[in-house]
């Protein structure tokens, strides 16, 4: 419910649909005894109604104004950002990047402001290096005095330690940020936390094999890994092949009622991407499925004409890649 939380930013009129579903939600896993589901809405609830409360602060007299937070996980950071609307928080994003090269909040800040507008009070979680030249430069593009400003005590305080909170939060639910950025880019259902990735291999006319790789928390898991001897096609026909083995893998997977993966990547474009929606669809399956196309790295998601480019340095398409050349 992390994305749902954030909704609660948009205005009163959400918060009450959101909560009215929670608490939906949390009588059905009580009536059917998921006890430990009805915790988690009832926490959420919890959670919802100090957030509620914080954003029941005094009116704040500039609102030309924006709150950055900073948390790290591993070599991975994630910004998250609220900005004022008539001195009322209304909207809020979330950002990953890696700690490689230059990349540092600093640089974040500058390139976040080359395609928004500037406000005349950037208020952050931590200082970002070179202060002085940023703010030098923000207010050159501006036009009028920018300044970036730790605060110390107060409402703007309070609010960005209301950010920090939210990130705190992402990481102790969601894990793996990449994972989380996939969810958030590819409008997932659910964190992809399990992810099987099937490719095909052609060694002449008459010898193919299907490949899977399964993926746990955005790592391998070696012991889940597939073949398959194709069975019912002849010549190179890629789509009959990703159909065959997408239905006999979540065949036997629903006769051993084991766990089904959250996420199904398929190595190839629009056609061998629609040839598993079918084969899934035949068996009565509804899962999250997409394809990633090597040449440009291109992902193809249903209902979708054009591909979704995920940026180069996303840890987000770093696992898809992953899952991907693990197939071959």
């Amino acid at each position: 419910h992390v994305s749902a939380l954030e909704e609660v930013l948009k205005g009163k009129n959400q918060t009450q649909i959101f909560v009215k579903k929670l608490k939906e939600e949390m009588t059905l896993a009580a009536e059917s005894q998921q006890f430990e589901r009805a915790k988690d809405i009832r926490d959420t609830l919890i959670r919802l109604g100090s957030l509620q409360t914080k954003q029941k602060m005094e009116y704040v007299e500039n609102s030309d104004e924006e709150y950055f937070g900073i948390g790290y996980q591993d070599q991975t950071v994630t910004v998250m950002n609220f900005r004022m609307i008539n001195g009322v928080m209304r909207d809020s994003d979330k950002f990953f990047f890696d700690l490689v090269g230059d990349n540092d909040f600093s640089n974040f800040l500058f390139q976040y402001y080359t395609v928004h507008k500037i406000p005349k009070f950037i208020f952050v979680s931590e200082m970002p290096k070179n202060k002085l030249l940023l703010e030098s430069l923000l207010s050159e593009h501006a036009g009028f005095s920018v300044e970036i400003i730790l605060p110390q005590r107060g409402k703007r305080k309070d609010i960005v330690d209301l950010i920090l909170k939210n990130i705190a939060l992402i990481h102790s639910k969601g894990g793996n940020v990449g994972l989380m950025e996939l969810k958030e880019v590819l409008n997932l259902s659910i964190v992809p936390n399990i992810i099987e990735c099937f490719d095909i291999s052609n060694h002449g006319d008459e010898f193919a094999v299907g490949s899977m790789a399964r993926f746990v928390d955005g790592k391998p898991h070696k012991s889940g890994y597939r073949k398959f001897k194709i069975k019912t096609v002849s010549g190179r026909d890629d789509f009959a092949m990703i159909s065959e083995i997408i239905k006999r893998r979540y065949l036997r997977l629903q006769e051993e009622n084991s766990q089904l993966p959250d996420l199904i990547l398929i190595d190839g474009g629009k056609g061998q991407l629609n040839a598993a929606l079918k084969s899934l669809q035949s068996m009565g399956l509804s899962l999250d499925c997409i394809s990633l196309a090597k040449e440009n790295e291109e992902v193809f998601v249903p209902n979708q004409k054009d591909p979704i480019i995920i940026p180069k340095d996303k840890p987000s398409l770093k696992i898809l890649q992953h899952a991907r050349d693990e197939t071959h």
